[in-house]
């Protein structure tokens, strides 16, 4: 741009650092692809966050629930019982995850 004489040599080169801007954007013609590709997994990142948020938000639940549940059994029955209960909803809120993420 510096070496620009007059108005008529300025204007390729700003046409020119528009279209670098455009093209780096993912705006222009050629990264129509790319751009379509990024938001796909864009969404897909998203919604695999919102499935693990159901996920852990499920756990927690079971983990309150199993608690308040074995507060009335005596110590050792209730440490038992509270793994194996524990495991059990793990198991079944895992596999209800992987199932709404295919």
């Amino acid at each position: 741009m510096e070496a620009a004489k007059d108005l008529d040599d300025l204007l390729p080169a700003h046409e020119k650092y528009l279209s670098s801007i455009v093209g780096k954007s993912l705006l222009g013609e050629q990264s129509q692809t790319i751009r379509k590709s990024l938001f796909v997994l864009f969404e897909l990142i998203l919604r695999f966050r919102s499935h693990a948020d159901r996920l852990y938000e499920g756990i927690y639940e079971m983990q309150i629930r199993t608690k308040e549940s074995g507060r009335g059994r005596n110590k050792t029955q209730e440490s038992s019982s509270w793994i194996s209960e524990g495991r059990k909803a793990i198991t079944q809120r895992a596999g209800e995850f992987l199932q709404s993420m295919s």
